[in-house]
């Protein structure tokens, strides 16, 4: 279902209007258009984002002629964070993402671009609806997470023994308040780029209520319950969608290898590394960004 949003935008603007979940909540929808479609793309944003960030991007992809249809994940952007139990985060944005590809138009399947947590929803989703999408590109995908000091398995059992206390809702150390207002250039982990953090930052100054909320633990259990159900046996071979999997060489946030080794097991997926790169692959530097978008272009135009 659609609520009314804003009034339909010139060429390339960004249009923004609302879906209503199946458990009523309401998800913020943005659309781009352009001039003369020649075909649609979903973008899946990652862990903190939201709709405006992906401007420069959806300018580019509309620039090639694509319709490109997107949101915010609930509780980021302009989601509302309401109508979920904490420790079913993840099924509830699954169950998010199929209303946002059942409220898409009729028409031939879409190509995908996903990051980072979109990308590992995005997975999920096609194991269950192979078909969904003609062709994906996968930037940086979650499909392990870096957890610093800690082991991944101390990792799990602190997020078990933190919910069991009681403590779900407190936030993971440093993850306080997960915004790049509070993480300085010199020490950010998503781009090599001062230029497009510093916008990044400004987007934000401009609209508090983009800034994203503490990361806690009730998250983390969720998300290796997740990667569990991602790992399963058979999963992977479950994914026959064509897609590109691009890997950051220096990604700090989710693990790399875990995914190239994930990857491997596709029926149908080309792993790519990109040197020098941090974890946001289209928020990093130009010289990096033109080899994200030379196989994001091959992907979709099937070459």
């Amino acid at each position: 279902m659609t609520l009314q949003g804003d009034p339909l935008p010139s060429v390339g603007a960004l249009h923004t209007d609302w879906l209503v979940a199946d458990d009523g909540g309401r998800l913020r929808r943005g659309v781009w258009r352009p001039q003369a479609p020649r075909g649609r793309v979903v973008l899946l944003q990652g862990l903190s984002e939201f709709l405006e960030k992906y401007t420069e991007v959806a300018a580019r992809l509309t620039g090639m002629g694509f319709e490109v249809w997107s949101f915010d994940w609930r509780g980021q952007g302009h989601s509302p964070a309401g109508g979920r139990a904490p420790e079913g985060v993840f099924d509830r944005h699954l169950a998010d993402l199929q209303t946002l590809f059942a409220g898409l138009p009729p028409g031939d399947p879409p190509l995908l671009l996903a990051h980072s947590m979109g990308a590992h929803l995005a997975l999920r989703h096609l194991a269950l609806r192979p078909q969904a999408v003609a062709r994906a590109v996968l930037c940086a995908p979650m499909i392990g997470i870096r957890t610093g000091r800690w082991s991944q398995r101390l990792a799990r059992r602190l997020a078990r023994l933190m919910i069991r206390l009681g403590q779900g809702r407190r936030s993971l150390p440093g993850r306080r308040s997960y915004t790049p207002l509070s993480i300085p250039f010199a020490v950010n982990p998503l781009t090599s780029d001062p230029v497009r953090y510093e916008l990044l930052r400004q987007r934000i100054r401009s609209d508090p209520g983009l800034a994203f909320g503490q990361v806690d633990w009730y998250w983390l259990a969720a998300a290796f319950d997740s990667l569990d159900r991602l790992h399963a046996p058979g999963v992977a071979r479950s994914i026959s969608t064509p897609m590109t999997v691009l890997l950051a060489q220096h990604d700090l946030v989710v693990d790399s290898d875990a995914a190239a080794a994930f990857a491997a097991g596709l029926p149908q997926a080309e792993i790519q590394w990109i040197a020098a790169a941090r974890h946001e692959l289209l928020q990093e530097a130009a010289a990096i960004q033109d080899r994200v978008w030379a196989a994001l272009e091959r992907t979709f135009d099937n070459r």
